[in-house]
């Protein structure tokens, strides 16, 4: 793990950005970029941002979360410009196919793969919400867009996910929306297995022991860092990182931040779920981006009322 690194992105975000992203966003994309020996270009993030927002009218969604939509984009590595047109193309995709317009819908877009057909994701949507009926809401549009990638059939999709779900919430976790985000990420590794459940409770239980407050909003980082396999790299990094002054007034951003090194690291020593944990990278830090998304939300609804 690269501190020094890590260090100087996170300084060249909070030059560029100021105040107006939110610092949990700042450290998870300058973390993505240090796991992967890179420096992060102040400039050029200001430049994605605005390329971003220019794309989209005044009144659009995607106005409220143009910063952790350009730290997306640019941790996707893919060209800006190109990944802009996508995102739009897909959004649109998703609308006309009867999804509501919300920041939610803009990150399924960007979770989407070229030529998704959007009433599978809207099948996943509907099945989840008959599992859980007042859990699942638009805000579930990426997890639906996460799931609808996977082969198979919808149901038994699904299904996967709620037998992680029910078993997990027998094991010590708690409900509710993190804990439905994590049983969904899981369904990216194949069929349900009880050894995964082990691996995930045995992560939760160890990084605790280790002195680390685990949160349901680690959920996800859980996922990544069981599927890894390098739980103990996972320990020593995210208490390393949580006595950095980077995360003095963040440090539950530790374990989020120790999963995105050690999941980049199995990247990039393997050969054998490195698609899924590419995925699962991916989507964890779609999570944080819907996080700050729906505290945008919350707090444009209170200024609104």
């Amino acid at each position: 793990m690269e501190k020094a690194l890590l260090e100087e992105n996170v300084e060249v975000l909070k030059q560029a950005v100021g105040s107006w992203m939110d610092r949990r966003l700042v450290l998870m994309t300058a973390s993505q970029f240090a796991a992967k020996g890179k420096r992060m270009d102040g400039t050029a993030f200001l430049k994605v941002s605005d390329l971003v927002k220019k794309s989209t009218s005044f009144f659009s969604p995607l106005r409220s979360i143009y910063y952790p939509m350009t730290g997306l984009i640019l941790a996707n590595g893919n060209l800006p410009d190109e990944e802009v047109n996508r995102l739009h193309r897909n959004y649109e995709t998703l609308r006309s196919a009867g999804f509501r317009s919300s920041v939610f819908t803009y990150i399924a877009a960007f979770l989407m793969e070229d030529h998704m057909d959007p009433r599978r994701i809207n099948t996943v949507h509907e099945e989840m919400k008959k599992y859980h009926r007042f859990l699942t809401s638009h805000d579930d549009y990426p997890a639906a867009a996460i799931i609808a990638k996977q082969e198979g059939q919808v149901e038994e999709l699904v299904h996967i996910s709620e037998q992680y779900y029910k078993t997990l919430s027998e094991n010590g976790f708690y409900k509710g929306n993190d804990l439905q985000f994590m049983a969904n990420m899981l369904v990216m590794n194949g069929a349900f297995r009880k050894e995964t459940v082990s691996n995930v409770i045995y992560a939760m239980d160890e990084l605790s022991r280790s002195g680390l407050k685990v949160k349901q909003m680690h959920y996800s980082s859980l996922c990544v860092i069981a599927l890894s396999g390098k739980l103990k790299e996972a320990i020593s990094y995210a208490l390393e990182l949580r006595d950095m002054k980077e995360f003095k007034w963040h440090k539950d951003m530790a374990i989020v931040a120790a999963a995105v090194f050690v999941s980049q690291e199995y990247v990039d020593a393997s050969t054998g779920l490195t698609a899924a944990i590419q995925a699962l990278i991916q989507a964890q830090h779609a999570s944080v981006a819907a996080a700050s998304a729906a505290a945008a939300a919350s707090a444009g609804g209170s200024s609104g009322s």
